[in-house]
Order: structure tokens, then sequence, then C-alpha cells
């Protein structure tokens, strides 16, 4: 007799900061806020659909397999707890994230890898040319001689100059690097930005620091993929719709994917995620608790 795999459900118990406290309500079939503060549904709903379903699972005699859920912190700040999750703790052989937005019946089956390029230009005063100027002309040596390919994004989100006590002039360069491949087919193009600042800074004599950091992994998972086909059948059953979804930031499935536990992401139906006007319909809450469940008995048949 085949065994019963061993499944997980994973869900971040942190959410985006807000100054004030939500007061949390319930109006024309919607979990939301009374006042200008963030829900924080993004992942309280998810939370609550795993603790719901394991609930249920408790006080039902319907036989399941092991099921093993995860509850991970510090996911907004760059997947920290999952990054640190003791997966000797984890026996599944593959699981749900149930952490993305949009109306129960999303899966995401693939993401990208991203990593943060920051880079320090500093001069000495005076110079022929400004430490603004020169990181400037960095930028457009990088736009003029680095074709990005379809899949690839280089994005500049912060650039800023100041005077050190010293004198110097000094310009922050704070920038992300994103491609829909795996890391080893990323570090050839990341080197490629980062030798354009560095062959800049040599010709007008100035000083150039650079970091990289891996913020989370590609990951790839075939729709013909055993958990890909679980979830599929069970929004069958439960007569959701399915739609394929491509989620620009990471989730803690990253980090599952890239430890070795494929995790396929779903939606948990929340809606406006990181703002005031985050909300969840309590019929999203109610079918992503219902399809947990599904998946589970599906897996234990």
């Amino acid at each position: 007799m085949e065994q019963i795999p061993v499944i997980a459900f994973s869900a971040h118990l942190d959410t985006a900061t807000s100054p004030v406290l939500p007061e949390v309500i319930v109006t024309n079939g919607y979990v939301e806020t009374a006042n200008r503060a963030i829900l924080g549904a993004d992942d309280k709903s998810g939370v609550a659909a795993m603790l719901a379903a394991a609930d249920t699972l408790a006080k039902s005699d319907q036989p399941h397999g092991q099921v093993e859920f995860i509850f991970t912190t510090k996911e907004e700040e760059g997947l920290t707890g999952a990054k640190l999750f003791d997966l000797d703790l984890v026996d599944a052989a593959y699981g749900y994230c149930l952490d993305a937005p949009g109306a129960v019946g999303g899966m995401i089956r693939t993401s990208k890898t991203h990593l943060q390029l920051d880079f320090w230009i500093e001069v000495g005063v005076p110079h022929e040319k400004s430490a603004i100027q020169i990181a400037r002309e960095a930028m457009k040596k990088i736009r003029k001689n680095f074709t990005l390919d379809t899949g690839i994004a280089w994005q500049v989100y912060h650039f800023g100059g100041e005077v050190l006590e010293n004198g110097n002039e000094k310009v922050t360069i704070l920038s992300e690097f994103s491609a829909d491949f795996p890391l080893e087919n990323c570090l050839p193009l990341v080197e490629k930005i980062k030798q354009l600042f560095i062959e800049t800074g040599v010709t007008y004599k100035a000083d150039v620091q650079d970091v990289t950091h891996m913020s989370y992994h590609h990951f790839s998972l075939p729709e013909t993929s055993r958990l890909c086909e679980v979830a599929s059948d069970a929004m069958q059953a439960l007569r959701i719709p399915k739609k394929a979804l491509q989620l620009e930031g990471g989730t803690d499935a990253n980090v599952f994917n890239d430890r070795g536990i494929p995790f396929l992401v779903l939606a948990a139906g929340f809606e406006n995620p990181h703002t005031t006007s985050e909300r969840i319909a309590v019929s999203e809450l109610e079918k992503l608790t219902r399809l947990v469940l599904e998946i589970i008995k599906i897996t234990a048949n």
C-alpha cells in the first residue's frame, strides 16, 4: 500500500507595519478596518485559514495523512523567518504557501531571482567630476552597454548624495536586479553591472564600493508536478476557478523551494495588501479554508 505523503501549509505571522492599531470590522461581507490602519490580511488570512483547518481536522473523524502547519515570522523583513526555520522539524514532501493577493484559486508556480545591489562612490574635493556626475555616467554606461533581455530587470530605487565630515562627496545608489532564471545564470550579468561601476570609478580616480545581497531565489514548478495537480483537483472539486498568477515579490515559498521542499503559492483572498484599503471577503476566507481541507482530503485518497 502506497504511503500517504506528508504535506505542509505555511503562512507568516507578521504583517506590514501600521502607525495605529487596526479597528477590525465586518461590513458588507468584508473584513476591513474602521480607521486608517492596515488590516494585515497579508498574511492573517493564511494564518486564519490554517488555524480553522487544523481545528476542523481535530474535531472531525475524516481520515487524513500527516499535515504540518508552518507559521513563520519576519516574512516582511526579507523572508528572514523562513530562512532561519529549522527544516529538520519538517517531514513534508511538498507544501502550499498561503500568501498571495487575489481571489482564492490563484496559483503561482514560478518566481524570479532577486538581488539587492548597493553602490557607494566617493571623491575628494576639489575633483574633476563630482561623485554624482561619476555615478550618473556609470549608470548611463550600463543602460547603453548592458542589454536587458526579456525577463531581466535592473532598477535604481534610491540615488542620494552627501558631503562627509572630511569634505569628501559621497553618493549612495541602491538598486534591484531580478530575472526569470536561476542565480547561476544571473551572476555574470550582476558582475557586468558591478564592473561598469568600478571601471567608471577607476577612470575618474573615485573610490567605488559595492555590496550584493541575495533576496530570494528563482523557482519553477511544473504544472504536472504532484503538488500542482492536487491543488488543481481540489479547486475543481470545489468549483473554484483556477488562475495562473505571477507575483513580483518573494514569499516564504522561495526559501522552502531553494532549501529542497517544493512549495506552491496559493492566493489567500485578500485585496490591496499593505494599504489602508486592505480587506478580505468573508466568503474568500471560508473558501480558502475549504481549499486547504480539500487538498488534505485528496492527498489522503
